[in-house]
């Protein structure tokens, strides 16, 4: 028998694997930004929603999927094959996201400081959450928001992504392309995990002459916060090539 969160969940991991938030999937079919939001999904009951026949459809749409292959996903046709869906993931708070050991050699999180952490929806591969535990980045990102991120899915330019160099703090801001002296060169990420220009290409930081950085997310005086724009990037930080313990990951969804 197929449940609403049955729905919902498949919903999400099909959005996930084509690196659609809730959000920019309800913004991609038209719909009411907040339409897909965990906190709609449940009635004043308590009780999960069905989604309505014509907002499903329009998703559907969007993602390239019809009607029938999306009820033999509910039925169980394809489960177990590729992604897998789940609700309980590994996560830490963001003041604890440092130090070694937290990634594995391909970036996955691996070791026993992680927490076991419940979503409200579906996640795919080898997601992860930090939850972010001060409100230096407010109001943009406030105190006690959960970010999900996503270790192999390509970070591509203004994504929000979070920069992880072992040992050090870890930066929470906007990917931006910029340009530095070649004594202070970047790219954008370790080989294993490419970046994407605007067209879903891999590119390269080394060969193009192309160099990334991290414009961090930051508390102003004006109650905003800073984005990669104007001498913003003055503040950004750089992106270290080719060296071990490095990782940027492209944060898929968030409760803000």
């Amino acid at each position: 028998m197929i449940r609403p969160d049955d729905l919902w969940e498949a919903l999400d991991a099909l959005a996930l694997e084509q690196g659609l938030t809730p959000s920019g999937l309800a913004r991609a079919a038209g719909l009411d930004p907040t339409t897909f939001n965990p906190s709609r999904r449940i009635s004043p009951q308590g009780d999960m929603r069905w989604m309505a026949l014509p907002t499903l459809l329009r998703a559907l749409d969007v993602l390239k999927i019809s009607p029938a292959d999306f009820i033999r996903r509910l039925e169980g046709a394809g489960r177990g094959q590729g992604a897998p869906t789940a609700g309980r993931i590994r996560g830490l708070p963001l003041s604890r996201l440092r130090g070694s050991g937290l990634f594995d050699s391909a970036g996955h999180p691996t070791g026993v400081l992680w927490e076991e952490v419940t979503l409200p929806c579906a996640v795919t591969g080898d997601a992860y959450a930090i939850r972010v535990d001060t409100d230096a980045m407010e109001p943009l990102l406030r105190e006690g928001s959960s970010l999900v991120l996503m270790p192999d899915m390509p970070p591509r330019r203004s994504d929000r992504v979070l920069l992880w160099r072992s040992g050090m703090e870890p930066v929470l801001g906007i990917l931006v392309e910029n340009a530095f002296s070649q004594d202070n060169r970047v790219c954008a990420a370790p080989a294993s995990v490419p970046l994407q220009n605007d067209k879903g290409e891999a590119s390269s930081g080394s060969g193009g002459g192309i160099r990334w950085a991290v414009l961090p997310y930051q508390h102003s005086e004006q109650g905003g916060v800073v984005h990669a724009q104007g001498d913003a990037t003055d503040s950004a930080v750089p992106v270290p090539e080719g060296k071990a313990g490095v990782w940027l990951h492209r944060i898929v969804m968030g409760t803000f």
